[in-house]
């Protein structure tokens, strides 16, 4: 990947990390299209793996995207069958998002296929690099969102 360098010799760290993303969708959006997933919906599918039962609510704010962007993911997962809605006991308006049998079966290649694209990153870095771009991009995560 080649750096765009500005006049004052600095690196546009947005247009890298924007680089970064697009390789990510586009290796995910591949990879997922077996199942009928794309690259927006599969964040949803892991949070609800790791915390079945949440609201949409929740899982927007989880996810750090707007109600509208949870919905159509919502409802796509739901349409291809990985998703149903149930009725909370606490709040009949409310629904919980529960995952499918169907989700279930594919669990271990989604991931898998995580797995692969962070190999994938970090194969041309060393142990002591990936430690520090994880500490430098929870340091840009955290500087973003306090805003």
């Amino acid at each position: 990947m080649i750096l765009e360098i500005k006049k004052d010799g600095c690196q546009r760290i947005g247009r890298s990390i924007g680089e970064i993303h697009r390789y990510s969708c586009m290796h995910f959006s591949k990879e997922f299209s077996k199942f009928g997933i794309g690259h927006g919906q599969f964040p949803f599918l892991l949070t609800l793996y790791k915390s079945e039962g949440v609201t949409q609510e929740d899982l927007s704010r989880r996810l750090k995207v707007d109600k509208a962007t949870a919905a159509r993911a919502i409802k796509k997962l739901e349409d291809e069958g990985y998703v149903t809605r149930e009725k909370r006991l606490d709040d009949k308006r409310a629904y919980s998002l529960v995952i499918t049998e169907k989700a279930k079966k594919i669990k271990a290649d989604v991931y898998s296929i995580m797995d692969d694209w962070e190999n994938k990153i970090k194969s041309c870095l060393s142990e002591e690099e990936v430690s520090q771009l994880l500490l430098l991009l929870s340091k840009l995560n955290e500087n973003l969102y306090d805003k």
